[in-house]
């Protein structure tokens, strides 16, 4: 369990990067702590997909034991795609989704334990700095460009319009 000053800590670095988001005009929610959320967590909607499907961002600070919380601070931005993997397509979206993990320059995608798709990035942070406003939004940028080139793949196969190899072949 994080010490109450590191859960506070969390808040006002998330509190930051709300301020930042909403200068951008991004619709944000700031959801604190609870019995039902472990963490902290910044939710902010953005643009829909081509199909016009609404996106949200999720971020929170990844719990980190004693030694690693004096020096670094880790963000994790993390966007569940907006569709379904059907039923048996898992083992083909796994292929796919190695096939397109080599070719990120960051993040990667994946799929829960729910059967959820998503892509993830790790943002590290020094544990003595706050955001800036440029490399934030410079790094959402690219994090919203990923999701933008390569969930189409990933839907084609997750909903049984394309095979793995397809999709594997139109990447190369």
């Amino acid at each position: 369990m994080l010490p109450d000053k590191i859960h506070a800590r969390h808040l006002a670095q998330l509190g930051f990067l709300k301020e930042i988001l909403d200068e951008t005009g991004l619709a944000t929610n700031l959801l604190e702590k609870s019995e039902a959320i472990p963490l902290h967590v910044l939710m902010a909607g953005f643009q829909e997909d081509k199909k016009g499907r609404e996106r949200f961002l999720h971020f929170s600070f990844l719990p980190l034991n004693d030694d690693d919380i004096v020096a670094i601070q880790l963000l994790q931005i993390y966007s569940t795609l907006p569709f379904h993997l059907q039923e048996g397509s898992r083992d083909a979206v796994a292929s796919v989704l190695l096939e397109i993990n080599t070719r990120l320059p960051i993040g990667h995608f994946g799929i829960n334990e729910q059967n959820e798709l998503h892509y993830r990035y790790v943002y590290s942070i020094s544990a003595s700095r706050t955001f800036e406003s440029e490399g934030v939004l410079e790094i959402l940028s690219l994090f919203v460009y990923m999701c933008d080139m390569f969930a189409e793949h990933v839907e084609l196969v997750a909903s049984g319009e394309a095979s793995a190899e397809q999709v594997v072949q139109s990447l190369r």
